[in-house]
């Protein structure tokens, strides 16, 4: 069988789908990634076969930084509030993202055309798939990144795709869209029917550095705003974290990625280790909490992990994952100003909130995972 792994850019819609796509290579299935921007190395240095389809698009264009990053960031916090209160990506997202589709659109569908897949996995975002499922004929199915139920999606993104079905003679019409979800039922908020798959997080692949091979000195806290807030809103909310810092006996890894601009955040104290892109679920797993921004893929990776979290939201889902995170005692969600010693103390220490983490991440490696989805998808091809 062959399977297309339609993804917008951006690791945050790559790397969710990676461990479905590695088990159905497992079963011998073909696979090619058809993405662009970032995604396109990345997919690629994660093993796959990889099709660019548009090659030197601008999709900076949708997501514009204006203003100064304060007021980035308070806009970034309103949709996100926004999401929490609706459950429903806004409009305004789906819009940007038919105008990223309409850029994958043509390099998508002509390499589909000539290559034939038999089913096409998409990023929920990436209405290119839609468009190309439609005009083959093969069932789409709609890869969740998020803790967020939406089973009206494809219906809400359809309208704002009309131009693309009709820019290339396609019918404007859905294909058979099934969802498939990234976590158990009881992690997922809102409505919609789906399978559900128990992800294997991935972050991207790299060589580890000497202090990652050497057993720990003392007790050692990720701290992580994952990729997107970095780059739209700084760092300027780490502040207080930074500050307690120095208070705790831990080492705080700061993992922002390659070149971030720290000097929002002052002098650092001597216990805080900066570190460039790191894988983050290898990170995890020799670390004893986690103080991060909530998005899902780093929630998600804690979890499995059995790392106790802090969640400190920024927008997007942000505030659906930190409630997920409170209500199944994965951890803790403040704001940034109400972090300091005795929080990070108690993130540490707690001995009840270990415990809940540690069963978490026993019944998280009990569900079924991708290769048990790869023969009910090879069913719907059949």
């Amino acid at each position: 069988m062959r399977v297309l792994f339609a993804v917008s850019p951006g690791f945050d819609h790559l790397y969710p789908s990676s461990g479905l796509a590695w088990a159905f290579r497992t079963a011998g299935h073909d696979v090619v990634v058809a993405t662009s921007g970032v995604s396109t190395d990345a997919a690629a240095h994660a093993g796959f076969a990889v099709r660019e389809v548009s090659a030197g698009a601008d999709f900076a264009q949708f997501f514009p930084r204006t203003g100064s990053p304060q007021e980035r960031a308070r806009a970034m916090r309103e949709r996100g509030l926004a999401i929490a209160r609706t459950l429903q990506t806004p409009d305004i997202i789906l819009e940007k993202f038919a105008g990223v589709s309409d850029l994958m659109l043509d390099g998508t569908l002509s390499f589909a055309r000539a290559w034939e897949p038999d089913l096409i996995v998409y990023s929920r975002l990436n209405g290119a798939a839609l468009v190309t499922a439609r005009a083959l004929g093969v069932p789409a199915i709609e890869h969740g990144f998020s803790f967020l139920r939406e089973g009206t999606m494809p219906q809400r993104f359809l309208p704002h795709l009309e131009p693309l079905f009709a820019r290339v003679g396609v019918a404007h019409e859905l294909p058979d869209v099934t969802s498939l979800y990234f976590a158990p039922g009881h992690m997922m908020h809102g409505e919609g029917e789906g399978w559900t798959m128990r992800s294997v997080p991935f972050h991207g692949g790299g060589t580890l550095p000497d202090w990652m091979a050497e057993p720990k000195q003392r007790p050692r806290i990720c701290v992580t705003l994952g990729t997107t807030v970095p780059y739209v809103a700084g760092v300027g909310s780490l502040e207080s974290v930074l500050a307690a810092a120095g208070d705790v006996d831990a080492e705080f890894v700061l993992a922002l990625g390659d070149d971030p601009d720290l000097d929002a955040l002052g002098t650092l104290p001597g216990n805080v280790r900066v570190v460039g892109w790191t894988p983050l679920a290898t990170l995890l797993t020799t670390c004893d909490a986690i103080i991060h921004h909530g998005g899902a893929g780093t929630t998600l990776a804690s979890a499995h992990a059995g790392v106790p979290q802090l969640a400190i939201p920024h927008g997007a889902d942000n505030w659906i994952n930190a409630d997920m995170i409170e209500r199944n005692g994965l951890g803790l969600r403040r704001d940034a100003e109400q972090v300091d010693a005795t929080l990070i103390n108690t993130l540490l220490h707690d001995r009840d909130l270990r415990t809940r983490t540690h069963e978490a991440r026993a019944a998280l490696a009990a569900e079924p995972g991708p290769d048990r989805i790869v023969l009910r998808l090879e069913a719907l091809v059949k």
